[in-house]
């Protein structure tokens, strides 16, 4: 059966539904006076279609669906595109469900999102479905996960406007200007060809009649009306990131219905979104010094680029402004796991800067046959890694054609969410003035902010409530690692201490953004107790992070004891992943694997905006 239905036939239902209610309504005695009807009853009456899914349709060939089998179906779900005015036109959400694997025991559902805004949500629920299947109920742990399988169904949604729901794209025939990062370029012809490509984005967005309908607090009652058809009284729920914003914005329209909610990676929801996403030039800015350069220092013979720290952040920060950007988009600070690759990539520039030096006039198609024999790094294995990232940068210094704007559903929703939820103040100027002021302290990470849509968006589409006293009675758990990037600590403790019945686990040492599942015998147990029983853990606490691929010791360590550590380790550990707590799971090796997609996806959520 085809899921997705025509405009045509959506109206029919529409209207079949509607037809259905007014003589209900008549053969009560009712009247339009008296008894108005519900706008949303042809919403909140429509009965979910659940089929088995095409496996696809989380983008990707997924794993999954052969283990849960039947477990696994999707739906498309009708929402109004202004909930304000239900009867102006609709659109469709996709959803994914595992169902409990014991339906008499069911206690409700969780629903996940993770982050963007713009990040597509599906496949979270047959990863965590396939992960938490297999736990092993001979462990504490386990038992705990094992249990949040059983009871609870778990979906997967696609936000409106991205995934298999209604998509929304900006796009128009004008030419982007080039541009480099606003964060790596503060020149002034470089900063005006930003703001016109800023321009041309935000007028793009704007002739999409969808644009206005994609904001939190749409997606927010998207998520109730879930609620509604699945008959809970409460929602349970795993947002990541940007998902905080949206959870908090939830638990604010809908206090009395907020059942189990974890908010992992934090954003400061107290201030505004534009306040918030700055703190992360800062995160970034403290990742590179304090832990990837020291981190590299202490392994010169992987990386090739020095034993000293310092030596490391002026590799970077010294490279050509096109070099340098290249550079810092292959540093995915949002995961502490393959972390070696964008020191790779950082090798490979230097190596490009050192082939040059020897060879100011060679071409191109010259300098790539000189780094034929020249040594990137002394570990064999890595050198071939900083090979094959080194042709790719030569390919990025490649001349480029001027593109027409084209805006993907990721990017475009991120913008219209972040425009359409909140009014922006100042001017252009305004905004330059503040993107100098970050880029002179976290040179590299600080400066985005100049590229704001919003002063061009004619002010926001939704209103954001506030923090009501429900709300921040609810008790609500928070996950946040101490060196978080996109979402630092500091924002997060604004948010704990705005809602005083919220509890905050600190994963020290790390700093994955998007940590659960952790894959360890602190952190995972309490989120999962939570989830099964409710109960909260100390208003905050501490669980001990991961070291470092190939180091023994967590940072940051002693200068003698993380030498040691770095000596004994062997350099494959570098292209290795941590493994989670290895009893909790039956297949402890599979369950890394998901536990590695989960991040991954996570991690991507973040990047390409």
């Amino acid at each position: 059966m085809n899921l997705y239905m025509t405009p045509k036939r959506q109206s029919w239902a529409r209207a079949l539904s509607l037809t259905a209610l007014i003589a209900l309504l008549s053969a009560c005695g009712g009247s339009g006076n008296s008894n108005p009807a519900d706008p949303m009853a042809a919403f909140k009456q429509q009965q979910l279609d659940w089929q088995p899914c095409d496996p696809t349709i989380v983008g990707f060939e997924g794993p999954y669906f052969e283990q849960l089998g039947d477990r696994a179906r999707c739906a498309l779900m009708r929402a109004p595109m202004d909930y304000a005015h239900p009867a102006q036109g609709e659109l469709t959400v996709a959803l994914l469900k595992v169902s409990a694997e014991q339906t008499s025991q069911r206690a409700g559902m969780i629903l996940f999102n993770p982050g963007g805004p713009g990040a597509d949500g599906l496949v979270f629920a047959p990863m965590f479905g396939a992960l938490w299947a297999d736990a092993n109920t001979n462990t504490a742990s386990g038992k705990t996960l094992k249990d949040l399988s059983n009871r609870y169904d778990l979906i997967g949604f696609s936000p409106r406007g991205v995934g298999a729901s209604s998509r929304l794209y900006c796009a128009s025939n004008e030419l982007y200007q080039f541009a480099n990062s606003p964060s790596v370029d503060r020149s002034e012809p470089n900063l005006q060809a930003v703001l016109h490509n800023t321009r041309l984005e935000a007028q793009a967005c704007l002739k999409n009649p969808l644009t206005k309908a994609i904001h939190t607090d749409a997606t927010a009652r998207d998520m109730d009306l879930v609620r509604t058809l699945a008959g809970d009284e409460r929602l349970n729920y795993i947002g990541y990131s940007y998902g905080t914003w949206l959870g908090t914005w939830y638990a604010s329209l809908f206090p009395e219905r907020v059942g189990r909610m974890l908010l992992d990676s934090s954003m400061n929801v107290v201030g505004s979104f534009s306040d918030a996403t700055r703190l992360s030039g800062m995160g970034f800015h403290r990742i590179f010094n304090d832990i990837l350069a020291p981190y590299a220092a202490r392994h010169p013979d992987w990386f090739g680029l020095g034993s000293d720290a310092e030596g490391v952040r002026q590799a970077l920060q010294t490279l050509p402004v096109p070099v340098k950007a290249w550079v810092l988009n292959q540093l995915n600070l949002s995961t502490s796991e393959n972390l070696g690759n964008g020191l790779v990539a950082l090798r490979a520039a230097t190596g490009l800067q050192a082939l040059r030096a020897a060879q100011p006039q060679a071409n191109p198609a010259e300098i790539l046959v000189a780094s034929e024999t020249y040594i990137f790094m002394p570990d064999p294995a890595n050198d071939w890694g900083a090979r094959q990232a080194f042709r790719a940068l030569l390919d990025s210094l490649a001349p480029a054609v001027r593109q027409s704007v084209h805006l993907g559903p990721k990017d475009a929703v991120y913008r219209s969410v972040i425009c359409n939820d909140l009014a922006t103040y100042g001017n252009e100027s305004l905004w330059v003035d503040i993107g100098n002021q970050d880029a002179a302290r976290y040179p590299g990470w600080g400066g985005d902010v100049t590229k704001n849509h919003c002063l061009q968006w004619g002010g926001p589409a939704a209103q954001r409530p506030p923090l009501s006293a429900a709300a921040k009675a609810a008790p609500i758990l928070m996950l946040q690692s101490r060196y978080d990037g996109p979402t630092p600590i500091e924002g997060a403790m604004v948010t704990l201490a705005g809602l005083p019945k919220t509890s905050m686990i600190i994963i020290e040492n790390e700093y994955k953004h998007g940590l659960f599942p952790y894959g360890d015998d602190c952190a995972d147990p309490q989120v999962g107790e939570y989830f099964a029983t409710g109960k909260l853990p100390p208003r905050t606490s501490t669980c001990p992070g991961k070291p470092l691929a190939g180091e023994t010791v967590t940072f940051p360590a002693e200068p003698a004891q993380a030498v040691a550590a770095a000596k004994a380790a062997p350099s494959a550990a570098l292209r290795s992943a941590p493994s989670p707590a290895s009893n909790t799971y039956n297949n402890p090796q599979r369950a890394a694997e998901i536990m590695r997609a989960i991040h991954q996806r996570l991690a991507q959520a973040q990047r390409g905006v």
